[in-house]
């Protein structure tokens, strides 16, 4: 974990930018410690006084980046004090064997005896070394403080996204709340008296039987319709599959009748739905949409309409050819609730285990609509 906090660590200052202006420092902490030793020293400035003040420097920015950018970041912890103890001593010895290097081989002759020239060297690379390891690690701490309180507005910010994408969800579900209550309240004013309406349903239907047994099928079938649509099972999240695939068959058959079985369909279903339940009023939705898009009169290419239930996934699909009149062939008694409306309410009842997706092109008009019964958002 350390070692790559470390490794974290140096990529961040190799790709911040910092190289160029740590070379100015570096050049420019040069020149001045080398015009110090000029006038100071009367040391003259010669090619081997620039090499040589080139060199220490070079020895001094290894101790400095050495400690604050490989051996403090791998083992400043309370469980590596040993590995960060060794690890300085052979920095100190790769610094002193640097400054020996110079002194001895590259630079010999600086002092007059070898015992005066050892002490001198060490007594000097002890007093440099201190300096740096001093700024190495203020530099090395300036760096961690950095970098936690950049990690610390990473996280602030992180948490104010989410807190508004919670306040973005909380102010949705609100809004489909009310709706949700507005479409219950409408409901509730289109039930004023149902038990009216269904016996003027069987009145007229007695009348007109002797006359037209088609008439009274149509009636007869409308008012089982209409008791469904108006049942209290309606205000409900979830009713039986099996009941509302019964009601998408009743309209169908009620619309074959309207038109006096001059519309082609193509339905059909496998699967056993009884066992299932789904939001209402969901697939006679997507099916009036059909009707509303559609040319029914083709029979080469009928409304096709497929309920199938498989591993417990269900997927009712729509597909018919769009109409090229502008007289839509559209039910004057449409439950008037849209694609829109029914995919907001799908995502609150039942989530993410729905998908719903519309086709409408030039020629061609379908919906698609799975549900996953054994949808698990945690995946147990």
């Amino acid at each position: 974990m350390l070692n790559r906090t470390a490794d974290t660590q140096k990529r961040t200052w190799w790709a911040s930018g910092e190289v160029s202006t740590h070379i100015m420092i570096w050049v420019l902490y040069t020149i001045y410690f080398s015009l110090l030793i000029h006038f100071f020293s009367g040391d003259p400035i010669t090619p081997k006084f620039i090499l040589q003040a080139i060199v220490y420097r070079m020895g001094d920015a290894m101790l400095f980046y050495g400690l604050a950018l490989v051996v403090l970041p791998r083992f400043f912890s309370k469980s590596k004090i040993f590995q960060l103890t060794l690890s300085f001593l052979v920095l100190l010895g790769l610094y002193l064997g640097w400054r020996a290097w110079i002194e001895y081989i590259l630079m010999p002759g600086l002092f007059n005896t070898v015992g005066a020239k050892i002490a001198q060297m060490v007594s000097l690379t002890i007093f440099n070394g201190n300096t740096y390891v001093m700024f190495s690690v203020g530099y090395f701490f300036a760096l961690k403080s950095i970098k936690q309180q950049k990690e610390i507005a990473h996280q602030e910010i992180a948490i104010a996204e989410k807190d508004a994408e919670i306040a973005r969800q909380d102010a949705e579900l609100a809004i489909l709340a009310k709706e949700k209550t507005l479409a219950e309240m409408a409901f509730l004013r289109a039930q004023i008296n149902p038990h009216f309406l269904y016996n003027t349903l069987n009145m007229l239907y007695s009348k007109v039987r002797g006359a037209s047994k088609e008439a009274g099928n149509i009636i007869l079938t409308f008012a089982e319709m209409m008791r469904y649509a108006t049942s209290t099972r309606m205000q409900q999240d979830t009713v039986d599959l099996e009941g509302e695939l019964d009601f998408v068959k009743q309209y169908l058959e009620l619309q074959r009748q309207r038109f006096n079985n001059n519309i082609f369909i193509d339905y059909e279903e496998q699967g056993d739905f009884s066992y299932f339940r789904i939001m209402p009023m969901v697939l006679i939705t997507i099916v009036e949409n059909s009707f509303k898009h559609g040319e029914l009169h083709d029979p080469e290419s009928p409304l096709q309409i497929r309920a199938i239930l498989e591993d417990d996934i269900l997927t009712f699909s729509t597909w018919n050819l769009k109409r090229k009149d502008d007289n839509p062939i559209t039910d004057k008694g449409q439950t008037g609730i849209g694609i829109d409306n029914i995919k907001k309410r799908l995502k609150v009842v039942h989530g993410e285990a729905q998908e719903l997706s519309v086709i409408d092109d030039k020629d061609d008009y379908a919906v698609f609509f799975t549900l996953n019964f054994n949808y698990n958002p945690n995946g147990i």
